[in-house]
């Protein structure tokens, strides 16, 4: 529990600095305290011995804690009886309208499938959902952690051989407050086949590995912000539980290898060593004070999903689009990270800024003796800018803003940063407009020697600028090169900025808003009776694209796609449809 600190600020920051868990005396005296709402989705055959296990886990704690223990509807228990689970277990329709602060999913005995052959894969797709949307944290344990990491990131489980029994010892890899007292090498248990392999994990941008040893691979993995913990190993284990699981399948006839450092010198007629049980109950006490009770709102109902949502130029063509979109961000608070292009089309003869701006830019640098267009296109860039302002009634540090960035485009001769200047104005009047903080995509987006987007570096700095702000701006379309100059994506980019942003914040879902309802069955310009399709995979879509669709940029895609976040295209002129929703798998009608 914290320590009680006083308006003392020197020692309040000493206190920080040295991983003291404190909080001020004003919070203390007016802090609302409630039990904890935890779920326990419980896959192991023998539930009762599970259910034990994590209750003595979770118990050693002085909050309390409302338990609702959960089952699979799809899959019939051979060693529950149903009594028993009708009693005491919900299942995904009696809860899907509750919030929980904490959800844990424990491991089952199906390694040896794939994950789409297990018969209630999609009712646990539905959980992993429930999770992202319902729960503040959620703790995945052995093969809950690989099925978890396969569906919110990809990874994919690998084959040991042979089963990994016994307990081994691991080492910090990365502070965090769920290791917090733990020593720099601890014991935990492991009883599995598959793993996920170190480098493999390595290679998502927003997971950390917090625990992992040469002989036994990583045991604790997590999400950059922490509402995700993965761990392989079995820390809930009784002192005996290893032995019974060798004894059984002795019995079997598997001969199975004895569990390594369980028995003093690896001899089974020898007494158990306990050596885990400390380490594992600092784990499961740091999760529920530090991710649980620590992050999660008072008001339960509160519990919300992170949403980036991208507005096209059409979206934000003109003053009266710019309240539109003001309503639609507004209307949902989830919405909290914005992505916008530069104005687009006010009516069919009208010219997009971005046109504007590459007229600019060819106009100067070709040297031609027009400078009376190039400065009427310039013109036109500021009064589009100017008369936005106006009617939106913004405070005038924006039209200095305005002023000072049309100078820089008159003085500039590179083209990326003249035609990427649409959308950095118009995040600048979109953020004034909201009361939102401004965030510039040069100081989040970076691109390599090659010009392709250094995709370490990007998701890194995503992280570290965004994951602890709420309510921002960014303009799309661009980022900085190696020399630290702005380079733009190809025409249509701001796509893609939402979709990097997307998969950096490991967004519960990306909104595109454009001017169309959505993904049609035809051209409605066209064809009439042309429809709008209402789900369809990633694949389907980037087919669409490539086959010469306009309504979504087919090198988006894959950022989201890559990370299983759901992308919704929807019309900034009629809020209230749905649009198309595009994910992993089209779900069946």
């Amino acid at each position: 529990m914290p320590i009680i600190n006083s308006t003392n600020t020197d020692l309040l920051k000493e206190f920080y600095d040295k991983d003291i868990f404190q909080i001020p005396e004003l919070r203390a005296t007016t802090q609302d305290i409630r039990p904890l709402k935890i779920g326990i989705v419980n896959l192991m055959p023998n539930k009762k011995e599970t259910e034990i296990h994590l209750m003595k886990a979770l118990s050693n704690t002085p909050l309390q804690i409302e338990l609702d223990l959960i089952r699979t509807k799809s899959r019939k228990s051979k060693y529950t009886d149903m009594e028993y689970l009708t009693k005491n277990y919900k299942t995904l329709d009696e809860i899907k309208n509750n919030k929980y602060d904490g959800l844990i999913i424990t491991g089952a005995p199906v390694e040896h499938l794939e994950f789409e052959e297990i018969d209630y894969w999609d009712e646990l797709k539905e959980l992993f959902e429930f999770a992202r949307t319902h729960v503040y944290s959620s703790l995945f344990i052995c093969w809950a952690s690989q099925a978890a990491l396969y569906y919110y990131y990809g990874v994919q489980k690998r084959n040991l051989g042979s089963k990994l029994s016994g307990v081994f010892e691991y080492e910090l890899a990365e502070d965090s407050k769920l290791t917090r007292g733990l020593d720099d090498n601890f014991f935990y248990p492991q009883s599995r086949n598959t793993e996920n392999e170190e480098a493999e994990l390595r290679k998502v941008p927003d997971l950390k590995i917090l625990a992992r040893s040469d002989e036994a691979g990583v045991c604790i993995s997590s999400s950059v912000d922490e509402r995700f913990v993965f761990i392989s190993g079995h820390g809930e284990y009784d002192t005996d539980t290893l032995y019974n699981e060798y004894i059984r399948d002795l019995n079997k006839g598997i001969n199975p290898s004895i569990p390594r450092n369980y028995f003093k010198n690896d001899d089974p007629s020898n007494r158990i060593l306990v050596r885990w049980k400390s380490s594992a109950s600092l784990i499961f006490s740091n999760w529920i004070n530090y991710f649980v009770y620590q992050q999660t709102p008072y008001q339960i109902e509160k519990i919300e999903q992170k949403v980036v949502a991208k507005f096209g130029g059409s979206s934000l063509s003109d003053s009266a689009q710019f309240a539109k979109t003001k309503d639609i961000i507004l209307s949902d608070k989830n919405r909290t990270h914005i992505v916008v292009s530069a104005p687009g089309k006010r009516h069919d003869e009208d010219i997009k800024v971005t046109d504007l701006l590459e007229s600019c830019y060819e106009l100067k640098i070709k040297q031609l003796e027009i400078e009376k267009q190039r400065k009427k296109a310039i013109g036109q860039v500021y009064e589009r800018f100017k008369e936005i302002s106006e009617n939106l009634k913004l405070p005038s540090h924006v039209f200095s803003l305005i002023s000072k960035t049309v100078e820089d485009i008159e003085d500039s001769i590179h083209r990326d940063f003249i035609i990427s200047r649409g959308e950095y104005l118009n995040a600048q009047v979109l953020a004034a407009h909201l009361g939102y903080r401004f965030i510039d995509a040069s100081e989040l987006i970076f691109f390599d020697e090659a010009g392709l987007v250094d995709e370490a570096k990007t998701y890194l700095e995503i992280q570290k600028k965004l994951n602890k702000e709420e309510f921002v701006v960014i303009p799309g379309f661009y980022g900085k090169d190696f020399n630290g100059n702005i380079k733009t994506f190809e025409r249509g980019g701001s796509d893609i900025t939402g979709s990097i942003i997307a998969r950096g914040m490991s967004a519960d879902l990306y909104e595109n808003w454009t001017d169309v309802d959505g993904v049609m069955t035809d051209d409605p310009r066209i064809n009439e009776n042309a429809v709008t399709i209402s789900e369809m995979s990633y694949e389907q879509l980037l087919e669409v694209s490539r086959n010469g669709a306009k309504v979504y940029h087919p090198d988006a895609v894959n950022p989201v796609a890559t990370a299983s976040i759901p992308l919704r295209i929807c019309n900034t002129n009629k809020p209230s449809n749905l649009g198309t929703l595009i994910q992993k798998t089209k779900h069946n009608k």
